[in-house]
């Protein structure tokens, strides 16, 4: 699929009119070879949990003291889809769990792919984030091992 997925991208950038800036960006970004792209660099931003994403909407609708029903549409799905799937506790629960893994040797979007589709096994996980098929299946698992050890019951 990503052999499609970027051909069909490296068509539409060469369409009549086509962005040679966004074409550009395109071709640096290669999931499988960790080329994240411009957005992920360390210095620019980070991949973020969904369970972070709900710590920081908490905090500030719990700051403004904004009622659930008083937001917009698109904040109470946003709102709703974190606390369905942000399944760790708390801000140094989520700290630790990405931490850990960026230890191990992950990048942040890696652990955050990690902490936010939670996979069972190291199968599932090379199934899902395809970059980790550097690793070998026991390290995986380990991976695997601290999301489940950080997430809530």
């Amino acid at each position: 699929r990503a052999c499609r997925a970027r051909s069909f991208t490296a068509n539409m950038a060469t369409r009549p009119g086509a962005s040679s800036k966004k074409a550009r960006v395109e071709d640096r970004v290669d999931i499988v070879q960790r080329h994240y792209g411009e957005d992920f660099e360390p210095e620019k931003a980070e991949a973020m949990l969904n369970s972070e994403i709900k710590v920081i909407l908490d905090r500030v609708n719990n700051q403004q003291q904004v009622d659930f029903d008083d937001l917009s549409e698109m904040m109470q799905n946003t709102t709703t889809y974190v606390q369905t799937f942000g399944k760790m506790a708390d801000e140094d629960t989520i700290g630790d769990c990405k931490a850990d893994l960026v230890d191990k040797g992950l990048h942040t979007f890696e652990a955050a792919s990690m902490g936010n589709l939670m996979p069972a096994n190291a199968e599932e996980a090379k199934a899902l984030i395809m970059s980790l098929t550097r690793f070998q299946d026991d390290e995986i698992q380990e991976f695997c091992n601290i999301v489940k050890r950080h997430k809530k019951d």
